[in-house]
């Protein structure tokens, strides 16, 4: 009986002691999480077994395993990839030489929006033995989706590039075409131009050339059979406006331009650049300030234009800003020019 008691003793100890190595190599809160159960004895050789896989969100899983080293050191990793031929592994990590069972983790991310993937635990022990743990599957949260910008503004005929990205599973090398509707955006979507193709990152854009009125545009992928649909951006085609100074011996300046295409009866605001105090919601330093205004009249074919005749009392960088409410372009603004205040000239007496 007292042989008995003392060997009894002596494997709780051995426990203890193996929980307290498993602590100290692997400390917690480290993202390559180890738990240590002793519940039961391993018997005979090493092993290893897969388990679930646990807390998967759209881009990350924890995966859990069981490792029974038996008395040899042995340590542990986690492979893992769209197929079987897995392709990613986490961190090798030791585990130690217990006689029982262990519950080990390890947290992976950078995973792809609904995306299946494939994952096994690895085990290597000291004397160079590896151990395979069976093929197990998860999918990720949610479902793949075209991202882009929700707006953008350009000039009435110029070429831009209209770039996105696909976020989710099987996002690189997917065949994707750019459709549009111009305004009063009540076509039916076409698809513009050829077709392009994600690279590895999922990521794409389109040139646009000539863009001649606010157009929505959206892309999609070329499958027959559901394919991916961005959200709808619509891309507002600004006024050019075109701003021109003339001065006057007597300190007057005359500020002139166009506008195309032609917006007669628009608001033509000159604005001044101005020191700002920074917002919450306005982060920005400087604002443009209006000082005087006047209206586009009807121009030559294609424009409208616009005159007027002032004296500058406070002097900066000025632009000529148009501004329209509704129609297929946009409020757009000239490049900035420098005014200097002036002061008009008074004429001299004659002396008697």
């Amino acid at each position: 009986m007292g042989t008995s008691n003392t060997g009894s003793r002596i494997i709780a100890c051995a426990a203890i002691l193996a929980s307290v190595t498993i602590a100290a190599v692997l400390p917690a809160g480290s993202v390559a999480s180890t738990a240590v159960t002793a519940a039961t004895k391993s018997k005979g050789k090493p092993h290893v077994a897969t388990g679930s896989a646990q807390h998967v969100s759209g881009n990350s899983a924890d995966l859990t395993a069981t490792v029974s080293p038996a008395g040899v050191p042995t340590s542990y990793q986690f492979q893992y990839g769209a197929t079987t031929a897995y392709g990613l592994q986490t961190p090798l990590t030791l585990v130690g030489s217990q006689t029982t069972k262990v519950k080990v983790s390890q947290v992976i991310s950078g995973l792809a929006i609904g995306g299946s993937y494939h994952y096994r635990v690895v085990g290597v022990t000291s004397t160079g033995v590896v151990l395979t743990g069976k093929d197990h599957s998860f999918k990720t949260k949610g479902k793949a989706k075209i991202e882009m910008p929700k707006s953008l503004h350009e000039p009435v005929g110029s070429t831009f590039i209209l770039s996105g990205a696909i976020k989710g599973f099987d996002a690189a090398g997917r065949a994707v075409v750019l459709q549009a509707s111009p305004y009063p955006y009540t076509e039916a979507f076409t698809t513009i131009g050829a077709p392009a193709v994600t690279n590895s990152a999922g990521r794409f854009s389109f040139r646009v050339s000539n863009l001649s009125r606010s157009t929505e545009f959206r892309v999609t992928t070329v499958e027959a059979h559901h394919p991916l649909r961005s959200p709808t951006i619509t891309v507002r085609a600004t006024l050019r406006v075109f701003l021109h100074i003339k001065k006057s011996s007597t300190g007057l300046v005359r500020l002139y331009g166009t506008v195309t295409p032609s917006a007669v009866g628009a608001s033509v605001n000159f604005e001044v650049l101005k020191a700002a105090r920074p917002t919450r919601k306005r982060e920005a330093t400087t604002k443009y300030e209006s000082q005087f205004s006047t209206v586009t009249k009807k121009g030559s074919k294609g424009s409208a234009r616009f005159s007027i005749i002032t004296s500058i009392i406070t002097g900066g960088t000025y632009r000529a800003y148009v501004r329209i409410k509704t129609g297929a372009y946009s409020s757009g603004y000239s490049q900035t020019i420098v005014l200097h205040a002036t002061k008009s000239k008074t004429k001299k007496k004659k002396k008697k």
